[in-house]
């Protein structure tokens, strides 16, 4: 089980990622290793979308986390759904400022799909208006957004 710095730097990587990677060179020294000193073997070369997004689902409990994810990758809306534990949301609510403690599904699916996904995760989640917010991929590894195309139904 990754450590509670090992999951704040995959998630900081994601978000990296899906901002096209303009994060990238502040991070580059602490994961080089994890990324790869070579840009050759990422997808990116204008840094156009790939087809692929990543989509970020806030739930309020691991039973949830884990019914949302199976039905999402059952459904094949999702190739992938990461289960991220120990999220605090500190947002406002019916006018109360709210703090409750989450977990983050982060989901990676075709783009073209996004607006079913969003709807499928209104239609299942306990939330009145769930967060669902989606970010094209701009780089990637070949193979791996192959897969992420191959493991979703066609829009």
């Amino acid at each position: 089980m990754p450590t509670d710095r090992q999951w704040q730097l995959l998630l900081l990587l994601a978000f990296a990622v899906a901002a096209g990677g303009t994060l990238l060179p502040m991070l580059r020294s602490g994961v080089r290793a994890f990324v790869g000193s070579s840009r050759t073997l990422m997808s990116a070369a204008a840094r156009e979308p790939t087809g692929v997004s990543v989509c970020y689902i806030t739930v309020p409990n691991a039973e949830e986390a884990d019914k949302l994810a199976g039905k999402l990758v059952e459904s094949k809306l999702a190739a992938c759904v990461n289960v991220i534990p120990g999220i605090q949301s500190v947002y406002t609510w019916q006018g109360k400022v709210e703090k409750d403690n989450e977990l983050l599904l982060m989901v990676k699916t075709r783009s073209a799909l996004s607006d079913k996904l969003a709807a499928f995760v209104k239609l299942h989640h306990p939330y009145d208006v769930p967060e669902v917010i989606c970010a094209d991929i701009t780089a990637g590894l070949p193979e791996y957004l192959s897969w992420v195309k191959e493991s979703t139904v066609d829009p």
